[in-house]
């Protein structure tokens, strides 16, 4: 069946108080999702504080609705336009329930409620302002009844927010239906602390994940084959667990919502990026949002180019844009026009994507098993190795995806040129059997750091699996705060850099309680066979040198060592650390350039490839005998992010808290586009309807660009 939720409005009435539920009319939503051209409503049917906002028998209506009914003025106005509906259910925060029945609630070790409260003026009260709900209480049959109401309506299918049910010992839940169920069917009890080397301790991890996932299921087979289920995975919140629960539900959730409401923190091309993580997790179709406001939390309207842009993003990563509106906005009397402009430009570009699959060059592995057994401590640094590695590439015009841990375990990933396994610490024996069959064919490798050190259950090796893999064995770990690699003869992973010392580390940007972020400047001592060795570890005489008083600054090198840390073979390149890592936190240009290097010895050069002058995200696809090429310039000359050097949230002369959105892009001239291995018959530009030339030179089909401003789409068809 023909995808058809492309263009989606999300409405919400976001405070506790309703501001605007008495103003706000279906017939109001409907109108400016007409306007805008969405093709799709979704809106909370029932909001965090646990109100409804249509005609309930198990929640209370919000008072501001009166006798209306807001779920049924948007469907039966909808319906007029053939607009679908899928209401939002399901909050895992419901303060309403939990008034009435307190022992549904999520309650941590010591017994005290866990809530979403994170303004410590709610944290410190005795009463949550938000208490999140447990799902193996009776929530869940709560959930469903939720959903078996809203269904009556004739709506699409229902949109369920992220289920908050931690995994980790310090956000878990310890309540006695947990408890209870854990122990009848375990015979244990719930371990009490994280200790990663306890089998009961992942067993409770997983046990955990899988309340999620089970609870997923049950939802899906309650509102049948004949209604869509969408969930939030949102890809950067929840230590990311929600995407571990995200790969393991694919088989039975319909769409995944890619929320990204932290795009204005991160960098250019963050939307299309959560899109390909999450279609990599899980084949399935993925919503992603552009807000209307600015920095996620509604201080003001953002602009017009942000808009676009990241409507765009959405769609160009494969994905299906998601505008979403407060009411406090949309009574401000909301611009419809930017996102009219993309909402138009996918309608008529949709038909192309709905059966497009990624052009494979190279495959980043994103791995949710090596982030979720790295325990709480390194957690938040793993997803850092693989996103360094991301960008490297996006930022110079390369393709790029992800690979998910399921993709390597069934083997779909052997189309791609490069495999980077950065510091991809568990590794299953199936991904391992298809890596190996993966370089017999002709496939490469790079690795990094301690990658295939655990199993797929978390379990140390005594011998990393990249022994079988590239015959590199585990000796021990060089635990050094500051590191420097050493570069040795010329080689091509090394062309372009003059430097023979390159800094391995950084400082802690918090600087509280340690100057060196956890294992930065370590290395793992690997012994290999067959390798060449192009770089070696040289160490420092002391831990942090003095930068003045604070002792941020790197130790000078000093001692040189014949351990390798760079090792590349005919296929392979191995580092002994963590440059994706590195270079995701400081940019450093040199190991950037390795990086760079590294992925082009492996895979050669790339099948697409965008050249310019500024910073052209490239997407690429393929579909019965074309390319499809999304170019998207994110050349902004004003947007503006400042943050401190420590912890403390003052500067001399003013305050790091800095976030600007972008009002303009700077228009590029000369951008090309060169196509390798294809033979090209034709350029064309839907948007525009307009043929562009192209020339050949030395085996390769050149697209000029005269002129790009926001976006161009190409379609190439081949002979």
């Amino acid at each position: 069946m023909k995808f058809k939720y492309t263009r989606v409005l999300q409405f919400n009435f976001e405070d506790e108080q309703g501001y605007a539920v008495d103003r706000i009319r279906g017939s109001d939503i409907v109108k400016f999702a007409l306007k805008i051209g969405a093709n799709t409503i979704t809106f909370f049917a029932r909001d965090a504080w646990g109100r409804a906002f249509y005609n309930s028998n198990i929640a209370r209506k919000i008072a501001k609705l009166g006798d209306r009914d807001f779920l049924r003025e948007v469907v039966e106005e909808a319906s007029k336009h053939g607009i679908a509906v899928i209401p939002m259910i399901g909050h895992t925060t419901n303060p309403e329930l939990y008034s009435k029945h307190p022992d549904w609630a999520q309650r941590d070790i010591n017994g005290r409620v866990i809530t979403m409260d994170t303004d410590p003026s709610f944290v410190s009260r005795e009463k949550a302002t938000w208490p999140l709900m447990c799902l193996n209480s009776p929530f869940l049959n709560h959930v469903l009844m939720e959903a078996d109401e809203v269904l009556k309506y004739g709506v699409d299918g229902i949109f369920l927010d992220s289920f908050r049910y931690m995994p980790d010992v310090d956000r878990a839940c310890f309540c006695e239906w947990c408890r209870n169920k854990f122990r009848n069917e375990s015979g244990k009890d719930l371990p009490a602390k994280e200790e990663l080397e306890s089998e009961l301790y992942r067993r409770s991890f997983l046990w955990r994940i899988n309340v999620n996932v089970k609870s997923l299921k049950i939802v899906s087979q309650r509102i049948g084959d004949n209604h869509v289920l969408i969930y939030n995975n949102h890809p950067l919140a929840w230590r990311g667990r929600a995407n571990t629960i995200a790969e393991l539900s694919r088989n039975f959730v319909d769409v995944f919502f890619a929320e990204c409401s932290e795009v204005d923190y991160q960098p250019p091309g963050f939307i299309a990026e959560m899109v390909k993580l999450t279609r990599a997790l899980t084949g399935k179709p993925v919503w992603a949002t552009r807000n209307s406001f600015h920095m996620a939390l509604t201080s003001s309207n953002t602009t017009d180019v942000a808009i676009r842009q990241g409507l765009r993003e959405a769609f160009a990563g494969g994905g299906w844009p998601v505008y979403l509106v407060f009411a406090s906005t949309f009574m401000n009397n909301v611009n419809p026009d930017p996102v009219r402009q993309v909402f138009e430009e996918v309608e008529r570009l949709e038909e192309y994507m709905l059966d497009a699959e990624p052009l494979p060059y190279v495959g980043v592995v994103f791995s949710n098993r090596s982030r979720d057994w790295s325990g709480v401590k390194m957690s938040p640094h793993i997803a850092d190795s693989f996103r360094g590695f991301y960008y490297v590439a996006l930022l110079n015009g390369l393709p790029v995806n992800y690979v998910s841990d399921t993709c390597l375990d069934e083997g779909r990933f052997k189309e791609y040129r490069c495999i980077v396994l950065a510091n991809v610490w568990s590794l299953s024996k199936e991904g391992l059997g298809n890596l190996k069959d993966y370089i017999k064919s002709g496939g490469g490798i790079i690795a990094t750091y301690k990658t295939g050190l655990l199993d797929e259950n978390g379990c140390r090796l005594e011998e990393t699996r990249l022994k079988q893999l590239l015959d590199i064995s585990f000796n021990s770990i060089i635990s050094s705060k500051w590191s420097y690699i050493r570069l040795s003869d010329q080689h091509v992973i090394t062309e372009g850099i003059r430097r023979r010392h390159i800094l391995w580390g950084d400082f802690d940007r918090e600087f509280t309680y340690r100057r060196t972020p956890p294992e930065l400047g370590w290395h793992v001592y690997a012994e290999h066979e067959g390798g060449e060795e192009v770089a070696y570890l040289t160490l420092t005489k002391r831990e942090f040198g003095n930068e003045y008083e604070n002792g941020r600054s790197p130790p000078p090198p000093t001692v040189d060592t014949d351990i390798p840390a760079i090792v590349v073979g005919e296929r392979w390149v191995y580092f002994s650390g963590q440059p994706g890592r590195i270079y995701w936190r400081n940019g450093s240009p040199d190991i950037g350039r390795l990086m760079l290097n590294s992925m082009k010895y492996i895979a050669g050069e790339p099948p697409v490839a965008v050249k310019s002058h500024g910073f052209v995200e490239l997407e690429a696809y393929r579909r019965n005998g074309q390319l499809l090429i999304h170019l998207l310039n994110h050349t902004y000359p004003d947007r503006i992010l400042v943050r401190g050097n420590t912890a403390t949230n003052t500067m001399w002369t003013s305050t790091p808290e800095c976030v600007h959105p972008p009002t303009r892009v700077t228009p590029l001239v000369d951008v090309r586009v060169v196509v390798r291995g294809f033979d090209v018959a034709r350029v064309y530009e839907p948007l525009r309807d307009r043929i562009c030339e192209f020339r050949e030179e030395n085996g390769r089909a050149i697209v000029e660009i005269p002129r790009l401003d926001e976006y161009v789409f190409l379609v190439i068809d081949l002979r």
